[in-house]
């Protein structure tokens, strides 16, 4: 059964653009994760400081912080609830992998999320 339905245009060359339950949950973590905080009008808690944290030097600090930012984000979701995250920090990128259980059917998901500087707008 289809409880989660929504809406993606990413990775589609064309129709349908309807993702439903895990895909559409990932999808919506994955939208947030990867906005900057403020960038949104009218949602200006919408969205992340992570891509703000990726110029500095990435040290234990930073991937602490960047592990907060994305717990937050999550934890704001009802639909999921995270098991584990894993993050490896490299040269300018930051990896993380976050194993995630998905209500109300229990199914674990892995939500992979990449930082890196290379991606930056300046």
């Amino acid at each position: 059964a289809n409880i989660y339905k929504g809406f993606s245009t990413v990775d589609r060359i064309r129709p349908p653009y309807t993702v439903t339950n895990a895909e559409a949950v990932k999808r919506d973590l994955l939208n947030e994760l990867k906005t900057r905080k403020g960038e949104r009008v009218m949602r200006p808690n919408f969205g992340t400081t992570i891509e703000n944290l990726l110029m500095n030097p990435l040290d234990d600090y930073v991937e602490q912080e960047i592990r907060e930012e994305v717990l937050r984000v999550v934890s704001k979701d009802p639909r999921v609830e995270v098991q584990s995250l894993f993050s490896q920090v490299l040269d300018h990128t930051i990896r993380l992998e976050l194993s995630l259980i998905l209500k109300p059917f229990l199914d674990e998901q892995t939500l992979y999320v990449e930082y890196s500087q290379e991606n930056l707008e300046v």
